[in-house]
């Protein structure tokens, strides 16, 4: 009996080596295999150095004035990262709690000299432009010129302190 006993409990311990061995599972860990991040890319529209517009400036028949106005695409060193499309928006109206002067003539053009858009005595002038994708800044300057042609046809009927026009411009950049 004692024969049979160290028999079993040996072939115990066999089978329990063999199972052991065969039957084990082996796992191993492999920490940051891989490992990233995203960052917003910089998106910069901005009133550029060029601002002339002035408010009251008195105009007469015959007469025209220039301003300026531009945008550009980085803050110091920092460029936008991205393409952009440019809407711009010159809103001709009458001022508030006047007429509008309607002989004016209201013209927008581009830095190369392009005609964008006219429109008279009131009205909106839109037109769209463009920042490519570049790793230096850029800067877009327009010429909005207001001309009163003064051709003698009615241009004494807008003189004076109750005839006055604004000129407001927007420019809104979206992401190519």
């Amino acid at each position: 009996m004692k024969k049979i006993l160290v028999l079993i409990a040996l072939v115990l311990i066999l089978s329990t080596s063999v199972i052991a061995g065969t039957l084990a599972m082996y796992t191993t860990k492999i920490d940051n295999l891989a490992e990233g991040s995203a960052i917003a890319k910089e998106f910069i529209l901005l009133k550029g150095g060029t601002d002339t517009f002035t408010k009251n400036v008195k105009i007469a028949p015959g007469e025209t004035v220039n301003w300026q106005f531009s945008v550009k695409n980085y803050n110091g060193t920092v460029v936008s990262e991205t393409a952009m499309d440019l809407n711009c928006s010159i809103n001709v109206t009458a001022t508030d709690g006047k007429s509008a002067i309607a002989p004016l003539v209201v013209t927008v053009k581009n830095s190369a000299g392009t005609t964008v858009g006219t429109v008279t005595t009131s009205g909106q002038i839109q037109f769209a432009d463009e920042f490519a994708l570049n790793a230096s800044g850029q800067e877009k300057t327009y010429t909005v010129s207001v001309n009163w042609p003064g051709n003698g046809t009615n241009d004494a009927s807008y003189a004076g302190a109750n005839y006055g026009t604004d000129v407001k411009v927007s420019v809104t950049g979206t992401q190519k």
